[in-house]
């Protein structure tokens, strides 16, 4: 029952993403829509989850528990950003928490990281009283933007978790919602979950095991399982962020170098008129 209702979604989602795409090329010129098929954005379709193979991260995992680790971490990542990068720099964020159908969601036990393709860092807050200041230092950062699937909803658990936490700042200033800019990118009206957005951009299937997804997570020590699962969620999140990024620079280049052929037509066009005037 499950897999035809999430079919039929999926399904209706397409043909709403049919409507959108003739009303679009109706209202486009012929140049527009020859450029908007050959960038694919109006006819890539979904493709079945199942179908795909899987993505796990393979990178280091650091885990850490205590207070002052979690510190010492954050800090250390705000200090390499600061040193040897520039402009905005994106982080692959996701929360873990234990859930009750008695009780609902509880504390925040997990935040994870993925600051590279490479690393990824698992910090264990379920035990801490407060948040460490360089965790609120890095996640509020100027340069920091914080990407992932409904990213908005775990910084809004995170501020009611740990009251210091400045959840409204951080959403206003450094959230990026991966499939927000994924529908602007692609041309789609979809509410995307994790592991729809990682289909559809990169192509893969995540794990999504409900023994694991639903385990007890404020308990230590983690798995192994639980530690790959939570670290894959963040690494996926940064790199759905990354092929968006992409897709949507290769297309501002496209257009630009349409405007410079208009551009350099129009004025081949205006020196051949001036010419036939003066002769």
């Amino acid at each position: 029952m499950t897999n035809r209702t999430t079919n039929f979604k999926y399904e209706k989602d397409n043909i709403i993403e049919g409507r959108t795409i003739k009303r679009l090329l109706r209202s486009s010129s012929e140049a527009d829509k020859k450029a908007l098929l050959q960038n694919d954005l109006v006819t890539q379709r979904e493709p079945d989850v199942q179908s795909l193979p899987p993505i796990v991260f393979t990178g280091k995992i650091y885990f850490v528990t205590s207070f002052e680790d979690c510190a010492m971490i954050c800090a250390q990542v705000i200090e390499r950003i600061e040193k040897h990068t520039r402009g905005e720099y994106p982080i692959g964020f996701d929360l873990e928490w234990p859930f009750s159908y008695q009780t609902g969601a509880g504390k925040t036990a997990l935040a994870q990281l993925c600051v590279s393709e490479h690393t990824c860092h698992l910090l264990h807050l379920y035990n801490l009283t407060k948040l460490p200041q360089s965790f609120i230092n890095l996640l509020k950062h100027p340069r920091i933007r914080i990407v992932g699937v409904n990213i908005k909803n775990d910084i809004w658990k995170l501020g009611r978790d740990f009251p210091e936490f400045p959840a409204q700042r951080v959403v206003k200033n450094n959230c990026i919602e991966c499939g927000v800019l994924a529908n602007q990118v692609y041309n789609r009206s979809c509410r995307w979950s994790l592991q729809r957005l990682t289909a559809f951009i990169l192509h893969r299937k995540i794990n999504k095991d409900k023994e694991v997804r639903v385990s007890k997570w404020h308990i230590l020590p983690l798995s192994t399982n639980q530690k790959k699962y939570a670290a894959t969620d963040a690494y996926v999140s940064l790199l759905v962020y990354l092929t968006i990024k992409k897709k949507a620079d290769e297309i501002r280049l496209e257009k630009e170098k349409n405007g410079r052929e208009k551009l350099i037509t129009l004025v081949t066009q205006t020196e051949a008129l001036k010419i036939m005037q003066s002769q």
